[in-house]
């Protein structure tokens, strides 16, 4: 067996990679970890989100999700209210601790990010953001297969 062949394993360790990098360079230091970080910039690119969209788009499962925004509430880096069209639901927004943390950590993870994308030229970035669309759309459609049967 090839699994350096695989391209699900070759991603998922460039992904654990580039999460050390970004706990290292980025959130050492900060009193914040790597799932609050994505929260956080989740939330500054999409103002509010619930359970569900949160979930799906950090692509965690509704417990991790659960813990994630308990532990991010403790911190006051969101801030939850009830969501108007659904009153069981609830609406998870960046509270000022929250952007001042995001203000403070984005220039060092737009270097690391930078620093990534300085190994590829524009072309191949392009292509290999085409690619990794691709692979997201079949994992996503795969995923949800999966829990009908």
């Amino acid at each position: 067996m090839a699994l350096e062949k695989l391209l699900h394993y070759r991603v998922q360790r460039l992904a654990s990679k580039m999460t050390l990098i970004t706990s290292r360079e980025v959130l050492a230091g900060s009193g914040v970890h790597i799932g609050e970080w994505r929260l956080i910039c989740l939330l500054k690119e999409h103002g509010q989100a619930n359970h569900t969209a949160i979930s799906q788009k950090l692509a965690l499962d509704p417990g991790r999700t659960s813990k994630l925004l308990k532990a991010a509430e403790r911190k006051e880096l969101v801030r939850r209210t009830s969501d108007p069209t659904d009153g069981r639901a609830s609406i998870f927004e960046l509270t000022d601790s929250g952007f001042e943390v995001f203000d403070r950590l984005w220039p060092l993870a737009k270097n690391v990010a930078d620093d990534f994308h300085s190994q590829f030229g524009i072309q191949e970035l392009e292509l290999l953001n085409s690619m990794l669309d691709r692979a997201i759309k079949y994992a996503n459609e795969r995923a949800k297969s999966d829990r009908t049967e």
